[in-house]
Formats: C-alpha cells, structure tokens, sequence
C-alpha cells in the first residue's frame, strides 16, 4: 500500500499515519457533534412531551370537572323528583286515614244510636227482673241463693255473648260453675271459666280452688263472682291470678277479658307475649282507674233505674237526664276500650292516665 495519503481537509499530500490521525480527530469530531444533536433532540422532545402531558391532564380534569357537575345536577333532580313523589304519597295516605276515620266515625255513632234504642226497649224488663230477684233472694237458703246466682249469671253471660259456646258445669262434678269458650269464626281462641259463691263469709278457698280448677280446665282466666271480698277490698280485686268481682260487673269483666283473647288470637302472638299482656290487662283491671269508671257505670245504671221511677211526674226531664247519663256512658265505656287497646296493642306506657 502506499504511505502517501491527501488531506480529508486541505487535498495536500500527507503521509499515512498523518491520515489516520486526521481521520481519527474527524470521526471524533462527528461522534461529539452526534451526541450533542442527539441530545438537544432529546432534551427538546422532554419538552414537549411535558407539556403535552400536562395539557392532557388539565383537559381531563376539566372533563372530570363538568362530568361532576351534570351528575349532581341529575342527582339533585332525582332527590327533588323523589321527596315530592313521598309528599305527594303522604297526602294521599293522610286523606285516606281521613276518611277511615269519618267512616269510622259515622258507623260508631250508628252503633251508640243503636245501642241506646236497645236499651231503652229493654229497661223495663230488666227493672222486673231485679225486683223479681230481690223477692225470691229474701227467701233462699244459702245454697239456694248459690245456684240462683249461677243461674242468673249463666243466663247473663249467654245473652250477652250469643257466638260463644257457655255451659254449665253439672252438680257433683269437678270444676268451675261456668264454662266461657270464646268462638273467632268458629275457632275456640280461649276459655274462661267462672264460679259463682253467694255467701255471707269470705274464705281464701275459693280463690285457691278456682285456681286449681283453671289449671285442670287449661282455661286463660278465672273469674269468680261474689258478694263478700277479702279484708279491705270490695267491688273488684285480683287475689293469686283470680279476678273477683261483684255480680254485677261480672259480665263487663268477661267482656274485657273476651276481647283480649280474641285480639291476641288474630295477632298470633306467642304464649310469653300473651301472659305479658294478659299480666298488663290484670293490672289494669285491678288499678284505680278501672275501678273508679266500673264503679262510675255501676252509678249511671242505677241513676237510670232511679229516673224510670220518676218518669210518670217528669216525662220530659226524666228523657233529657237519661241522654245525658247515656252520653257519659258511652263515653266511659270508650275510653275504657281505649286503654285496653294500649295495653293490648303493645302501646310504649307504663300507667294509664285517668281522664
């Protein structure tokens, strides 16, 4: 080869390592202006790429941004749509509670008015029948009068529970006087057995006796009738689960502990749950509230009786009074309904105000 070489520079003659040095300083030359273009492209495409990632992330944001605000807006809207739906609803369940009500109303009004034209059609015998019964209770013996007043209640209890299967239980055999099963739709829901004692002496037996025959009878309440009451109680008193009462309350009596039954049967409430309420319906019956408005309608009838005395003087006066106390009745008698349905019903209260 020859060791004579031209300039990449200049085209003059040079030797062949001169060559290869200039070569050298050449390519040394371009590699370092190659790394510096290199580098101030990648130093500009950073850049850019920066910046377009930064817009790109402000647009979305901002689209994030307006997404939110259209979505509350909707949700907002729905919100709006949605609580006037629910007035709209409660208006419309407050006038149909309305008209229950009216209904309700209207139709207890005609079963008072009822109730009344009933009893005034019926006052007369009843007065025949009492006077009846005094006659023949100043000639009885003690056993006498015993079966009179079983007798006298049995009839009482059937008349005013007709659905009802009543039976009496035979002399001799074991058992309470009375046998009360209490029909729903032609189901027994419940039984209540009662005895009746016309004596001149109180004795703990009668309680402890009926006690044990409620137990064998499987029946829901005893109630034992009687003119005569443990020391210092008289009309109405509980004595170990025994409600006594006087003869005259004995069918109001029945007729609250009826209710109870049946309503408890419909709810299908279990047996703790119905000794719970039944244990709240006795207390209420033993409290002074009941007592005072039993002894208060015990008071209006015999204030009735005493006016059909008078009617012949006052015919008109005699009319007007006996609305009023009817009136008081009837109210006493609902409000009474009242509290056995708090109780009844579960309602959240320990004592039931008088009012």
């Amino acid at each position: 080869m020859s060791t004579i070489e031209r300039c990449p520079w200049c085209d003059s003659v040079i030797s062949r390592s001169k060559f290869l040095e200039i070569e050298a300083k050449i390519r040394d030359q371009e590699q370092k202006r190659l790394a510096e273009v290199e580098a101030a492209m990648r130093k500009r495409l950073d850049g850019e790429f920066r910046e377009n990632l930064a817009k790109q992330r402000v647009a979305i944001q901002k689209s994030a941004a307006q997404d939110l605000v259209v979505k509350t807006v909707a949700i907002t809207a729905e919100r709006d749509r949605l609580a006037e739906k629910d007035k709209q609803a409660d208006a419309a369940r407050q006038r149909e509670l309305q008209e229950q009500r009216a209904i309700l109303a209207k139709d207890r009004d005609q079963a008072l008015l009822k109730q009344q034209v009933e009893f005034s059609r019926e006052r007369e015998g009843y007065q025949g029948k009492l006077k009846e019964m005094e006659r023949k209770l100043q000639r009885k013996t003690l056993t006498e009068l015993g079966d009179g007043a079983e007798i006298d209640l049995f009839e009482a209890l059937r008349e005013a529970f007709p659905g009802d299967q009543i039976t009496r239980i035979k002399k001799g055999q074991p058992g309470a006087d009375i046998l009360h099963k209490v029909m729903y739709k032609g189901e027994c829901c419940g039984r209540i057995i009662v005895d009746s004692k016309n004596r001149q002496t109180w004795h703990a037996s009668f309680v402890s006796k009926l006690r044990q025959d409620q137990t064998e009878a499987g029946a829901d309440h005893a109630v034992l009738t009687t003119t005569v009451f443990p020391s210092g109680k008289k009309e109405l008193c509980i004595e170990s689960d025994v409600i006594v009462v006087n003869p005259a309350r004995a069918c109001h009596v029945v007729s609250l502990l009826r209710r109870g039954i049946t309503t408890l049967h419909v709810r299908g409430l279990g047996a703790k749950e119905r000794a719970t309420k039944m244990n709240k319906l006795y207390k209420f019956i033993g409290s002074e509230a009941y007592t005072q408005r039993a002894g208060e309608l015990a008071k209006l009838a015999t204030d009735i009786l005493e006016l059909d005395v008078q009617e012949k003087k006052s015919h008109d006066n005699v009319w007007k009074k006996r609305g009023s106390l009817v009136t008081r009745i009837n109210t006493t008698q609902r409000e009474i309904e009242t509290d056995i349905a708090a109780i009844i019903e579960g309602r959240d209260q320990e004592e039931l105000s008088v009012a």
